[in-house]
């Protein structure tokens, strides 16, 4: 039969590449089933000529031209301005750079150009039809490397780039797969970067990455050098352009704060930063003091409602205040103690002999039983019913404008002054007075002003200064300082270092923080004991905390019945929520300071154990910054409130 078809296709005067070419060229054949079943086989037919052992020299180097055609119009499709990586320097603006995600850059280019895709993921080693990369085993050196910068990568939050790449997220993954889904997310990246150099090739105006990359490169300021280096590799935009988006992009941010100053409705915060202006060449003059004090600040519309109206309240707060030299006594409020904040959203009911804070610690030690402790108690997680809200404000997006830095020294109540005029100018505000600039009348309405401790202080120093000015511009009737509760955390944080870290007799006993400091970070308890910072003294009391609560429950569980000496061993019980809960009740009412502590204290010496005594109040602090963190995370203003009375005499003690 095979030579009955060769001798039909001689007498017809055809031969066989001829008829395989009209099958596939006459349109009125697109959809017979033959021309179907052609296709599919397509590669079938392509590899059988390849390696047909009489084939031409330059078969396969004509089959390598058929897919360079491929290619070459996948790239173009690319490049096209349909696919939004178009980025004209001249006319950029924020939203481009605040929408420009790598995620969605590499979905584009995936479904795009599968081809080319594919073809770089398996030149640059990824195997795609087994979907892992072969082991590579690293050093310890080169793990701890590679630990260190996905935690530097992962801090500053890629729009959950990393975390949709690695596949990390909330589940519980083995160090080699973790290892293993960051090296593909490098493939990925680099894949990315590389497509980007190809398609700027094809059409100069495709250069989304390398604007990205080149306003990245400004503001680390990079030497001229290496950012034109770059630039000439397709890896960054040049020089030029970088200084056009930034301008463009500048005037458009000084008109959004202009507008948004004028509106009366917006809030603003600053704060200080130093630089250190090093001169290449040694001068007479000053020449060890290259460091700058300058002023950041930012601008944010107030959101839920807020309108002019609720705003105008100036001269009603001027007539009540008491740095009003002509107030008359009547109108000023009454004097409050720190009594009165004990008022402050006050319970109406104790549940089972438990307090608000006790209920919130009580479920803080459940959370960290069903969360770090055996994989038994993980089934419970989510069926433990979060705390209760206080007053919650609801959650909104807010579009944060950063200011101009200021070249001006904020430590001091001058500098204060200075930096708040200077940030009201550029929103548009003026002394209605004494300008002549057009601006919105500002003497009936208060502007809040967001800053640290030391930025309350001062202002309100300013205020009393200024307080016999005549005109309500002249002595900042108009400001209204909100203190930042991350500054806040701060301090809490500081105060739980003064009081268990830095005194050298709280470092002596088995039981002391620094002994969890040589567990925990055994390198760095040098920092620890001298300046470690907010962010060590944040991890460290999230991990110390939980450890403690998780021994509280060992030692809990062994009191209740001695038969379990371990978490492990009290899971064979087969202990159910209801009973978990009962017993998390128990644990705050035994192992965290309360009333109680006073009358401990007073027992004679020789049946006191004051290293129990301080264990207890250490659980406390640790879970007061604890519900502090949770309140401000969720948005809990109330609870918030309430934190903050409880750490006011904290504070004031630690100094």
């Amino acid at each position: 039969s095979f030579q009955y078809l060769l001798t039909t296709f001689e007498d017809a005067g055809i031969k066989p590449f001829q008829f395989f070419l009209m099958l596939l060229t006459r349109q009125e054949l697109n959809n017979h089933p033959h021309v179907h079943e052609l296709l599919v086989h397509s590669e079938d037919l392509i590899g059988a000529i390849i390696k047909h052992p009489s084939r031409p020299y330059n078969s396969a180097h004509m089959v390598t031209q058929l897919i360079k055609g491929v290619y070459v119009r996948e790239v173009r499709t690319m490049a096209s301005e349909d696919n939004g990586l178009h980025f004209g320097a001249l006319s950029a603006n924020m939203q481009q750079l605040e929408e420009f995600s790598i995620e969605e850059t590499a979905q584009t280019m995936k479904s795009n150009a599968p081809g080319l895709w594919g073809l770089l993921g398996i030149l640059l080693g990824e195997d795609e039809r087994l979907g892992s990369n072969k082991d590579v085993v690293m050093s310890d050196a080169e793990e701890a490397v590679d630990d260190y910068y996905w935690d530097q990568v992962e801090a500053i939050e890629l729009e959950g780039f990393i975390n949709a790449l690695t596949s990390e997220g909330d589940t519980v993954a083995s160090k080699r797969d973790i290892h293993t889904n960051r090296r593909a997310a490098i493939c990925n990246i680099k894949k990315v970067v590389i497509l980007s150099i190809m398609m700027q090739s094809t059409n100069r105006k495709s250069n989304a990455l390398q604007s990205i990359i080149g306003i990245f490169l400004q503001s680390m300021h990079t030497l001229q050098n290496v950012v034109d280096t770059l630039a000439r590799i397709g890896i960054s935009i040049s020089t030029d352009a970088i200084h056009a988006a930034v301008k463009s992009m500048s005037a458009e941010s000084q008109n959004a704060m202009r507008e948004l100053g004028q509106s009366l409705l917006a809030s603003y915060a600053y704060d200080n930063f130093d630089v250190d202006l090093k001169s290449h060449l040694p001068v007479a003059e000053k020449s060890n003091d290259s460091l700058k004090h300058l002023t950041s600040g930012l601008m944010f519309l107030l959101q839920h409602g807020i309108t002019i109206d609720d705003l105008k309240c100036s001269e009603e707060l001027w007539r009540q205040s008491a740095l009003n030299t002509q107030a008359i006594e009547q109108d000023l409020p009454p004097r409050r103690t720190w009594k009165d904040l004990l008022s402050i959203h006050s319970e109406s009911e104790v549940t089972q002999n438990l307090t608000r804070r006790d209920r919130f610690n009580a479920w803080l030690f459940l959370m960290d039983l069903c969360t770090h402790g055996p994989e038994y108690f993980h089934l419970f997680k989510s069926e433990i019913p979060p705390p209760e809200v206080i007053e919650e404000i609801p959650l909104q997006k807010t579009s944060i404008t950063a200011a101009q830095a200021m070249d001006i020294n904020n430590s001091t109540v001058s500098g204060n002054i200075r930096a708040v005029t200077e940030l009201l100018a550029q929103g548009g505000i003026y002394d209605p007075v004494g300008s002549k600039l057009e601006s919105p009348d500002i003497s009936q309405h208060v502007v809040l002003i967001h800053g640290d401790l030391g930025t309350g202080e001062r202002l309100q120093a300013a205020q009393i200064q200024r307080s016999i000015e005549a005109t309500p511009w002249d002595r900042l009737q108009h400001l209204i300082f909100i203190p930042g509760l991350f500054h806040l955390k701060m301090a809490c944080a500081d105060a739980i270092w003064r009081c268990f870290l830095q005194p050298l007799s709280a470092r002596e006993d088995n039981t002391s923080l620094m002994r969890d400091v040589t567990q925990l970070r055994p390198r760095e308890t040098g920092i620890y004991c001298s300046k470690p910072g907010f962010r060590r003294m944040h991890v460290l009391i999230g991990s110390s905390g939980t450890c403690r609560r998780l021994d509280c429950w060992r030692i809990h569980v062994k009191n209740k019945s001695p038969a379990y000496s371990s978490l492990e061993e009290f899971t064979a019980s087969k202990p159910v929520l209801n009973e978990l809960i009962k017993m998390a009740d128990e644990l705050v009412q035994t192992y965290v300071a309360n009333y109680k502590l006073q009358r401990i204290r007073r027992r004679p010496e020789e049946e006191q154990d004051v290293q129990f005594e301080n264990s207890l109040l250490m659980n406390k602090y640790f879970l007061l910054y604890e519900e502090l963190s949770y309140a401000m995370n969720r948005g809990d203003i109330g609870r918030t409130e309430t934190c903050i009375v409880a750490w006011i005499p904290i504070l004031k003690a630690m100094g």
